[in-house]
């Protein structure tokens, strides 16, 4: 008989010391141009567009490179685990770039 709740860790799991639980993030984003300076044209994190982003030297920054926000991601933590590329040429022309980031919440 199956259960009608989402169970989303194995029974046995359940009870492990130590176990890793994780926050996600999710990123996807638009090169200004040919993205040859890697410059982020479009920017939505966790379905929020973004219009600037805070560097960590307390400058607004209007949407930051690639590389910028990589390493700002890096040492709050965030591990890349995943980056796919989904090209729309034919309808609009736009290639998004969806990436995603876990740490460890305990």
């Amino acid at each position: 008989m199956t259960n009608s709740t989402l169970d989303l860790i194995p029974n046995d799991q359940k009870n492990i010391q130590g176990l890793t639980t994780y926050e996600y993030k999710h990123i996807r984003l638009d090169y200004k141009g040919r993205g040859i300076t890697q410059e982020i044209n479009l920017l939505d994190i966790d379905g929020e567009r973004i219009r600037s982003w805070r560097n960590n030297f307390g400058d607004d920054v209007i949407v930051p490179t690639l590389h910028e926000m990589l390493n700002q991601l890096g040492a709050a933590g965030w591990e890349l685990v995943s980056h796919v590329v989904n090209q729309d040429v034919s309808s609009n022309g736009v290639t998004f770039h969806y990436y995603n980031f876990k740490r460890p919440l305990n």
